[in-house]
């Protein structure tokens, strides 16, 4: 099964799947739960809707500005070792939030801890799969993204139901405790195995009477250089360490519009619709439901698009314009669904959608920017990803505080969504121009 899938990775690939699946269940558990505590939060902690909803933004948002340390880490450390430690720490920070006495003092615990450690796990384990599966990786990654799908099904009414039947302490503790599977799923990793035609990138040391002995022809290099020229390949150095260089191209901020467009909608979506549904006078359960609901439109359209585009049914791109109008149609449209099964299909349409356009923004990376680049790549767009959760991650709790609806800022996400329909556009000018 393992040649068939992914150029004979074995069980290892799919290893390197597993840590991916159980990142984004964590991850979007962690936000759709502390979604479902939003308004119990906000009563504890005596704060305004859009305080609570900007902190749980600031966990993803300082999650991500740690990315570029993945690349370093993964040098020293392995991809393994740092997997299994950042899946320990995010459990252990959030049992230390179910302390918490304030929202600042929750925040600066899992956004010092618990953001850095699902974000590194992401990138390290999505490149790794990347590398590993060379063929149908579509389906390969829609099923390893499926995590985020069974997070909106089984965290989600789990929260509601710890909250209810232990307190928001209680419920913190023990997602904390479930949240250390993470470092189990680390322990199983293993690297993919060098391939023999990789020796041919060393080459042999000639020896030559001409050339001056190793000390000499140092020194005589060293005074030739200028200390500018020393400083400056010591910063291009310390550079391509942290994969700044794929910054430089064009093809890294097209693919960067593409997936923090939808990074963002779907973040804030986690974070706010429990309480946007419950404005609209659904009960907390009937909220849940929906997230249900949304979570198996998730995995079913997300593993048939992945499918749909390995077979080469459909391209990419068009799949990528399919699913980005799709859910900025359903965003559009939300304010005015105010019934129940309206609800649901809403909200199986829109995140059934929006997990394909994730999947496939990773290949679209993957496909612009290589596989050897693809560590940077997820850590740098992270990154910049990141600076506009911070930013504007208050911005619907705040237009609920200014207007007591949440109907503005879903519009409002739907003309965000739209934006990477831009990028594709340039992109495909660009590569007529080339051509």
């Amino acid at each position: 099964m393992g040649a068939q899938w992914g150029s004979g990775c074995g069980n290892k690939g799919w290893y390197a799947v597993l840590c991916v699946h159980v990142d984004w269940l964590l991850w979007t558990g962690l936000l759709k739960g502390l979604g479902v505590l939003l308004p119990t939060l906000q009563e504890q902690f005596t704060a305004d809707t859009w305080m609570i909803g900007g902190l749980i933004a600031t966990v993803t948002g300082a999650g991500s500005f740690a990315g570029p340390l993945s690349r370093p880490l993964e040098v020293l450390f392995g991809t393994r070792i740092v997997v299994t430690v950042c899946g320990f720490l995010l459990g252990a920070s959030v049992i230390v939030s179910s302390f918490s006495t304030s929202a600042i003092q929750m925040t600066l615990t899992l956004s010092l801890i618990a953001g850095p450690c699902l974000m590194i796990t992401s990138i390290l384990s999505r490149a790794m799969t990347g590398r590993y599966f060379t063929t149908n990786y579509a389906t390969v990654n829609g099923i390893a993204t499926t995590g985020h799908s069974v997070g909106l099904i089984a965290i989600a009414p789990l929260t509601q139901v710890l909250l209810d039947t232990y307190g928001w302490r209680g419920a913190l503790l023990l997602l904390g405790a479930i949240s250390t599977h993470l470092g189990v799923c680390g322990l199983l990793l293993r690297p993919p195995t060098p391939s023999a035609e990789g020796r041919d990138d060393y080459l042999p040391i000639n020896s030559s009477e001409v050339e001056p002995p190793p000390d000499e022809s140092r020194s005589l290099k060293a005074q030739k250089e200028s200390r500018f020229r020393i400083l400056k390949n010591a910063v291009k150095a310390q550079g391509n360490l942290f994969g700044c260089t794929v910054c430089n191209r064009a093809a890294f901020w097209i693919a960067t519009v593409v997936y923090s467009g939808n990074a963002f909608v779907v973040t804030l979506w986690l974070i706010y619709f429990v309480a946007y549904a419950e404005s609209k006078g659904f009960s907390g359960y009937e909220a849940v439901t929906f997230t249900t609901a949304a979570g198996i439109g998730n995995v079913v359209i997300k593993i048939l698009v992945g499918l749909v585009v390995d077979r080469s049914w459909l391209k990419l791109r068009l799949a990528l314009v399919i699913s980005i109008m799709t859910c900025g149609l359903a965003l559009f449209t939300l304010p005015w669904v105010n019934s129940y099964w309206l609800m649901i299909v809403n909200a199986i349409i829109f995140n059934g959608f929006a997990g394909a356009q994730s999947s496939l923004s990773d290949i679209y990376i993957r496909e612009l920017l290589g596989a050897e680049d693809l560590v940077p790549a997820f850590s740098w767009v992270g990154l910049l990803s990141a600076t506009i959760h911070i930013a504007f991650g208050f911005f619907p709790g705040w237009i609920f505080d200014q207007t007591g609806s949440y109907d503005k800022a879903f519009i409002v996400f739907g003309f965000i969504l739209l934006l990477p329909l831009a990028s594709l556009l340039v992109e495909k000018l660009l590569s007529r121009r080339k051509a």
